[in-house]
Order: structure tokens, then C-alpha cells, then sequence
């Protein structure tokens, strides 16, 4: 028999951690063939332009031939932004709306009915993103802690827009209702999260930083004389594309975490859970 995760319950710090770590290995079949129906080609998109704009920003010979324009560098950093915004609203709608259905079905997921809502639900969470990226900015200028204290709630916006139908100006608003004395274990949550996520993007970009010690031992002579062009080979630039898209991959993780922090809040406000499990029991006589 299937084991189910109850995601309508409250969970302690090192709970949401080990759930979500759990969900996924015992749905990663399921999930990762959801994730290449609907993700695939942002994710090759994404991609494709990651490595146009490392070539184009370790290209020294640009600036040594005098072909340099602000217009080459701009556009294929704003094409990546609006890959990434695109990407990551895929992603999260792919993953929470999964996660949605396993809710709602007792964890069985038809996959086209995802791809319906993963579709429906895609213009929202691409604006969603750009807004959350955008209010985390705006907070980092005007001081850290303002964007370190904005970006808590904002995360929990893609999770309120899906699990509750909400409209975007709606999920934004009561991201921050819903943190509410709550602020500082969701951030620990968040934290500790961020950490394992962050030294796992380090164990696989350490090909690209060996292979940076290396070439520079062996370039020397050449970096010496003021000629930087061959440490930034297509070498480097697979490496360093091979080490982004695996931390866009691992971005799905913190969608599932989102998930669980999103109904361990829910719960200890609305109990939602604990009423739909008294309900159930009393349906059941």
C-alpha cells in the first residue's frame, strides 16, 4: 500500500526538513516525469540563454578588439531574467498544483489534469515571480533586513495562489496575514533549507571551481601578461552552465518545502486540517 504524507498538520522545524525530503523520494517518479511534461522547455530555454550569457560575459576579446556595447550584455542578461521568471513560475506551478492533486486525491495524480492547471495558473505565477523579485530588491536597496524580512512571506505567495485560488495582489497580501508571530521560525525554516540547498550548489560547482585553480596554474604566463582570454574557455562555460541548471533543478525542493510551511502555518491559524479530519470521521458514521 502507498504511503501518503499528510501535509494539513503541523510540523516542528526539523519535521518540514525530513518531510520534504521524504515526499520526494517517494514521489520523484511521478514528480519528475510532471516536471519534464511541463518544465522541459523553460528549463532548455533557461538554459540556452545561461550559456549564450556566460560566453558573451567571459568573453575578454570583446573588450580588447573595442566591440564592446552595453546593448550586448543587456539583452542577454534581460532575456535571462525573463527565462528565469518564466522557468521558475512553471516549476512552482508544476510542483504546489502536484501537490495540490496528491491532497485532493489521496496521492494520485493524473498528469493531464496537472498540465491543465499547471497552464491555467502559469500568466499568474510568472507575474507572481516578477513581483516577489522585484519587491526582494526594492527591500535589499533600501536596507538588507527590509528585503531579508520581505522575502519570508513573499515565498509563501505561489502557495497561496495555488492552494487557494487566490488572484496575485491577494496571495501577496495575505502572505503577510499569514506570517503573522510566526516571522521568525518560518525564517529558520527557510534558513536551515537554504543552507543544505546552498552546500549542495557548492559540491556541484566544484568541477568549475577545480577547474578555474587548475587552468589559472596552467595559464600563468599568459594571465601574467594581461591576456585573460584563456581561462574562459567552452570548457568553463559548460561547466559553469552544467553547475546553474543543476541549481535551477534543485529550486524544486524549495517549492516543496514552501508547500509544508505553507500548511503548518495554515494549520496552527485555520486549523483547516483538523476540521476536514473531525468532518471526515463524522461523514464516515
Amino acid at each position: 500500500m502507498k504511503e501518503l504524507i499528510t501535509f494539513k498538520k503541523q510540523r516542528e522545524l526539523g519535521d518540514i526538513i525530513t518531510d520534504t525530503f521524504k515526499f520526494i523520494r517517494l514521489e520523484y517518479k511521478p514528480l519528475f516525469k510532471a516536471l519534464l511534461r511541463n518544465a522541459a522547455i523553460p528549463f532548455l530555454i533557461l538554459i540556452g540563454i545561461s550559456a549564450y550569457y556566460t560566453g558573451v560575459t567571459t568573453d575578454i576579446s570583446i573588450l580588447d578588439n573595442g566591440s564592446f556595447s552595453f546593448v550586448s550584455f543587456f539583452l542577454p542578461a534581460l532575456a535571462m531574467f525573463i527565462a528565469m521568471f518564466f522557468y521558475y513560475g512553471v516549476l512552482y506551478g508544476t510542483v504546489l498544483n502536484y501537490i495540490k492533486l496528491y491532497i485532493d486525491h489521496q496521492g494520485t495524480v493524473d498528469q493531464d489534469e496537472l498540465k491543465t492547471h499547471v497552464r491555467a495558473d502559469l500568466g499568474s505565477l510568472t507575474g507572481l515571480t516578477f513581483l516577489i523579485v522585484i519587491m526582494i530588491s526594492f527591500g535589499m536597496m533600501l536596507c538588507f533586513l527590509p528585503g531579508v524580512y520581505v522575502a519570508v512571506p513573499l515565498s509563501l505567495t505561489w502557495a497561496i495562489l495555488v492552494f487557494e485560488n487566490k488572484a496575485v495582489g491577494d496571495s501577496i497580501s495575505d502572505s503577510f496575514k499569514l506570517i503573522k508571530n510566526e516571522w521568525w521560525i518560518t525564517f529558520a525554516t527557510m534558513f536551515v533549507l537554504g543552507l543544505l540547498l546552498y552546500i549542495a550548489n557548492i559540491v556541484f560547482s566544484l568541477p568549475v571551481i577545480i577547474y578555474s585553480v587548475a587552468k589559472g596554474f596552467l595559464s600563468a604566463e599568459t594571465i601574467s601578461q594581461g591576456d585573460m582570454s584563456s581561462m574562459f574557455d567552452w570548457v568553463y562555460v559548460s561547466l559553469s552552465v552544467l553547475s546553474s541548471a543543476v541549481q535551477y533543478i534543485l529550486a524544486g525542493i524549495f517549492a516543496v518545502a514552501v508547500a509544508f510551511i505553507y500548511y503548518n502555518l495554515n494549520e496552527k491559524k485555520n486549523q483547516t486540517g483538523t476540521f476536514e479530519a473531525i468532518e471526515s470521521i463524522g461523514s464516515d458514521h
